[in-house]
């Protein structure tokens, strides 16, 4: 007669192979994360020079460089496809009763306003190709109408949500669960005050501070990924 096991970790372990969906899913969302604050950053970098931020000046740097535009478009669209992914994987990163509720809850939410504002830079091409296409003012007037709509308005809110409030709310639910350092979220605040600051590539900085957090997280969930750490996961099961 066969001996069967009495201990749930061996059975679970011979059910699981330590190369499964678990490991790919924690290395696929570590790497994008890890890559959110990269591919931000160089959309910011490559955005076409405009004289002033009113809204003609705006339109006119658009249609004024088709490559550059296209290029900062694609990048920033790209990064927040990477981080409204690899946002969702952070929830298994709570182990305690710490965090179960507001680290979830701040991820679908965060990750929700990311595909908003991912979908959002499409109008980047077509205000460029307006700009280039209609004399200036009719291409502006077109464009601010699109955007006092009240359905793209409340789609640009909920977007922007991301970045002014999401990050800092995730940073915030994985300090409170014990995943990273309250640091961090020290870090994403003063990097988005980045905005106001009067100098050159104020911003810039400002924006590769406010989102480099996401690389801590995105390196726990490598982290995560191991064997061993996996075989730890298995035993407290």
């Amino acid at each position: 007669m066969s001996t069967v096991s009495s201990d749930r970790t061996a059975v679970i372990a011979t059910q699981q192979p330590a190369d499964g969906p678990a490991p790919f899913v924690r290395i696929a969302a570590g790497l994008a994360l890890i890559a959110f604050p990269v591919l931000f950053t160089a959309g910011i970098a490559t955005s076409p020079p405009q004289a002033s931020d009113a809204p003609a000046d705006y339109v006119a740097s658009l249609g004024a460089d088709p490559w550059l535009t296209a290029v900062s478009a694609g990048l920033l669209h790209y990064s927040w496809v990477a981080f409204a992914l690899g946002v969702l994987a952070v929830i298994g990163l709570v182990r305690g009763p710490r965090g179960r509720v507001v680290v979830p809850l701040a991820a679908i939410v965060t990750s929700l306003s990311a595909i908003q504002l991912s979908g959002l830079l499409l109008s980047d091409w077509f205000t460029g190709a307006a700009a280039r296409s209609m004399p200036l003012e009719a291409a502006t007037a077109m464009t601010e109408g699109v955007w006092n709509d009240p359905w793209v308005s409340t789609w640009t809110i909920t977007g922007r949500f991301v970045g002014f409030v999401g990050i800092p709310l995730v940073i915030a639910a994985l300090a409170r669960a014990g995943v990273v350092s309250w640091w961090l979220l020290l870090a994403s605040v003063i990097g988005f005050a980045g905005f106001f600051v009067p100098v050159s590539f104020g911003i810039l900085v400002g924006m590769f501070v406010a989102t480099a957090p996401m690389i801590v997280v995105g390196v726990r969930l490598l982290q995560r990924a191991s064997a061993r750490v996996r075989r730890e996961e298995l035993a407290a099961a």
